[in-house]
Formats: C-alpha cells, structure tokens, sequence
C-alpha cells in the first residue's frame, strides 16, 4: 500500500504534463482547424496573390496614402465590387454590393468594429463609435434623444454665427483667384463643433495655431500613419517612436481640454436653481444647451462617469469636424464645375428668403431647401466623407449577393465608394445629378444602395445634425458668391480615415454683386 501511494505521488507531475499537453495541443488543434477554414473559404473569393505571413501587407503599406489609393483602385478595377486581400495573417473581404451592406448592417450580430479601430481607442475610448456590446446599446439608447428635432434647433444659430465668420474668412478670398477652401472648412467645422457639443468657443477661424486646434488636426492623421506603419503597431514599440511621441502629446491636451470643460460646465448646471429647466436662464432667457449639458444631466443618476462623459464628447468631436469639412468642400467643389446647378440653388434660396436681408436660416427654413438637399446628397454619393466600414466576423458570414461566405476571424469591409459607384443602380456613377435624389428617383432606388450615414443599429447618430449645418454653411455661401472652378486642378482622392483630397481643393470666388451684406 506504501509502494502504491509512493507510485501515485511520483507520477501526479507526470499527469499534470500530460494534461497541459493534451490541453497545449488541443488548442493548437482548433487554432490550426479554424486557421485551415479560414484559408480554405478565403481561397474561394477573387483577390491578388498573396505572400506567407505578409499576406498583401508590402503592397498595401509601403507607400503613402496616394500610393495606398492607387493600389486600391487598382484591386476594385481587376476584381471589381467583391475581392479578398490579406493584411498579414488577416483575411479582408471587401463588397460594394448593396445586397450585402443591407444583411449585414441590419443584423445585431456583427456590431464588433474591424481591428482598424484599434488605434483610435486612446483618444476615443470606448465611446458609442468604438464600444459594442450592451455597453453600446445601453449607450446608444440614452444619447439618441440629443439629437432630438427640439435640441437640433438650438444648435441652427451656432451654425449660422459660425457661419458669417465663415463667410467674412472667405471675402478675403473672393478675388477671383485660385486657393484651397479644405483648410477653412476644417477650422469652421471645428468651430461648430466644439460650440455645439461642448459648449466652448475656439475660434478656431480666427486663432488656427492655438494648442487645441493643432492637437485635433494632428491625431487623425498621426492615427492614420501609425495605420501605415505595421511595425508600430505593438503599443510598447509605438510610444517610443517619435510619432508616438506626439501622438501622446496630442492626447494630454485633448484629454485635458475635455476634463477641464466638464468640471466647468458642471459648475455652471449646479448653479441652475431648482425649478428652472436648462434651456431657460436665471432672467427666463432661452440659453443655449450644449451636448455636454445633456450628458451631465444624465450622470446625475450616476450612469455615467467623467471618463464616459469624455469618451463621447472625444467621439462627436472627431465624428463631427473632419467628415463634414470634407463633405462641405467636395460640394464646393462639384458646384464649382456645374454653374447650372449652383444657380438653381440660388433661385431655391431668393425664393424662401428676403434678397434685401442678410441670410439668417431657422431650423423650418432649412428644411425648404429640397433642392439643396438633393445637390448635398449627390456629392455624398460621389465623395461620401465615410468611404468604408469593417467589422470582425466572428462567427461563419454568408453573403446575399453570392453563394461565397465570409469565414469568422476575418474582416468585412462595406464600401460605400463602391456601392454608390454601382452604374446598374446609378447610371453614369462618376456624372454629377442631383436630380437622382429627386423624390420620384428616391423611392425606386434599393435603400441600402445609398449610405452615407451607413444604416442599422449602428448608423450615424448625427446625421441629421451634419445636413442641417451642411444646409446652412452651403446656403450661406451660394447666397453671397458665385463659385468658380480653378483652372487645371483635379483632386487626388486618398482614402484614409476619411476621404480626402492630397492636394487640396481649390476653388475660385467672385462676391456676387447683388448682395454687399455683413
């Protein structure tokens, strides 16, 4: 019995190996099937040849955004709106077909944001762009009524305020000849912004250089290098390199500037009496609400805390700035080509408004503006600000439009250049017409062929507040110039967070003479 009990000692570390073997290669076993399933299904979709490990990674990445553009289009031309590419091990299956976006955006089973998001996290956190999950949909549910028509209305006279700086920044450029409107637009954006959703004036058209500004500019294109430069990936190599070096310094005054403004405006909601409603001040005078005051009223109950608050007010704040400079300044741009449609505009707005007064839209007024709308809705189409969204596939995806299925552990890229490039749903896709936006057209159309705002659970929550201010920037500026084109300058499309122009885009002005108003 001794002998025995001695036999069991001796070998119980032998059993502990044993298991942590059959355990090790069990794993490696269901690691290796799903790796082989993946391969297999991923074989099965078009794509350029890809090399062991790298995958299309060199082709993809040694370059820069230009570089990484032509090589796209190149890949969508050859293997049109469905194909397959590697980034290293990873399998990336990109589809343009709206048969596709409409299964997939619709489903609540694939909300999980593709790893490119991965480096937005720092600035952003885990805000409504980047969670998932319940925390995404306890989120979501609480934020949507800050969009509400009531709330929207108040944010038209920051639109229109930031507006006629808009404007007064462009009169010094209305001498009929050539510049780049991109960089105005990005600092009027950035204006609006900050006023709307945090309740602060930059003026950012005015002072450009001051810390914030600069740190808002940078991240995005910082984030979208670090995208560029897979061996900056890991997160203890990337601090250590010198854009990693700015990019925390970036994120020190934005994360700072975001607390120090919550402890203010929470200061200023503590000295609202009891009894008074927030939109309404100490003398009974309308004040203005802010997005922040909205989230600090919630978190009175405790369901939010600093860091959630900051994680949305750092999510509008990069949702809301460069999309919408860039959707303002392709407009300028394509209205700058089509004089007849500019005019048609103008007739749109002399016909709603008084000639003899300065434009001044209410939220009603802007609402009238049906062929402006029709005008901003085909440059999204063309330019829409959003090229792309990916989501991890975690379980096995079977496509509508094909009998293909996209394996779990790959990345599902929707392309919405592509889809609204689809000549079987819109004839001539590289031809500007706002009349395919016109009613009648509207309701044949599929609606998952036009997403803009993307569509399901997940589309943009500020939709509605980015064509409102759209609406009034663009009225604005056909209401006091005639938008000309410059003369031999065609944009470089370069996809990076948003889309782009590499080269700017240049535009020319001419005051029209009509109108000589403040």
């Amino acid at each position: 019995m001794v002998i025995f009990t001695l036999l069991l000692r001796a070998l119980k570390p032998l059993s502990w190996l044993i298991t942590w073997l059959v355990e090790t290669v069990l794993v490696v076993w269901r690691l290796a099937k799903a790796r082989v399933h993946l391969i297999i299904l991923g074989a099965k979709f078009p794509g350029p040849p890809a090399f062991p490990l790298f995958g299309n990674l060199l082709a993809v990445f040694c370059g820069d955004s230009e570089a990484l553009t032509k090589y796209i289009d190149y890949i969508w031309n050859k293997y049109g709106n469905l194909h397959r590419s590697y980034i290293g091990p990873v399998l990336v299956v990109t589809t343009g077909r709206h048969q596709d976006h409409e299964k997939l955006l619709a489903s609540n089973d694939y909300l999980n944001k593709g790893l490119i998001y991965f480096f937005m996290k720092p600035w952003l956190g885990d805000g409504l762009l980047m969670s998932s999950g319940e925390k995404w949909h306890s989120r979501r549910k609480m934020l949507t009524p800050a969009f509400h028509f009531k709330i929207l209305d108040q944010f038209v006279p920051v639109f229109n305020s930031n507006g006629e700086e808009f404007i007064r920044q462009l009169r010094k450029r209305a001498d009929g000849r050539a510049f780049d409107i991109w960089p105005l637009c990005k600092l009027l954006t950035l204006d609006v912004i900050c006023e709307t959703i945090m309740g602060v004036r930059v003026n950012a058209q005015t002072i450009s250089n001051s810390p914030y500004v600069t740190a808002v500019n940078e991240i995005s294109a910082i984030i979208y290098n670090r995208g560029m430069r897979p061996w900056e990936y890991p997160p203890f190599i990337f601090r250590f390199t010198k854009l990693g070096r700015r990019h925390q310094e970036c994120l020190d005054i934005l994360h700072s500037t975001t607390e120090k403004v919550i402890r203010e405006r929470r200061t200023e909601l503590e000295k609202i009496s009891e009894g008074k409603t927030l939109d309404v001040d100490e003398l009974g005078r309308r004040r203005r609400v802010a997005f922040l005051d909205l989230l600090l009223l919630i978190a009175r109950d405790g369901s939010l805390s600093d860091a959630d608050i900051r994680e949305e007010v750092d999510t509008f704040m990069f949702e809301g700035h460069d999309t919408t400079a860039a959707a303002i300044s392709f407009t300028v741009f394509l209205l700058s080509r089509h004089p007849a449609v500019q005019e048609k505009v103008l007739e749109e707005l002399d016909s709603i408004f008084d000639t003899s007064k300065p434009l001044d839209p209410t939220i009603h007024e802007l609402s009238e503006l049906k062929y402006l709308d029709m005008v901003i809705k085909e440059s999204l189409r063309i330019f829409p600000p959003v090229g792309a969204v990916s989501r991890q596939i975690t379980s096995d995806f079977r496509l509508a439009s094909s009998p293909l299925t996209v394996p779990s552990g790959a990345m599902l890229f929707l392309t919405f250049h592509l889809l609204h490039r689809d000549p079987e749903v819109f004839p001539e896709p590289n031809e500007f017409d706002p009349q395919r936006f016109a009613p009648e057209e509207t309701v044949r159309r599929h609606p998952f062929a036009y997403l803009p705002f993307s569509a399901g659970s997940r589309n943009c929550i500020g939709q509605r507040f980015a064509m409102l201010e759209l609406k009034s920037v663009l009225a604005k500026l056909i209401w006091n110039f005639r938008i000309l084109p410059a003369p031999d300058f065609e944009p470089i499309l370069v996809w990076e967070i948003i889309t782009k122009s590499k080269n700017g885009i240049f535009v020319r002005l001419e005051e029209r003479s009509r109108k000589k108003m403040g």
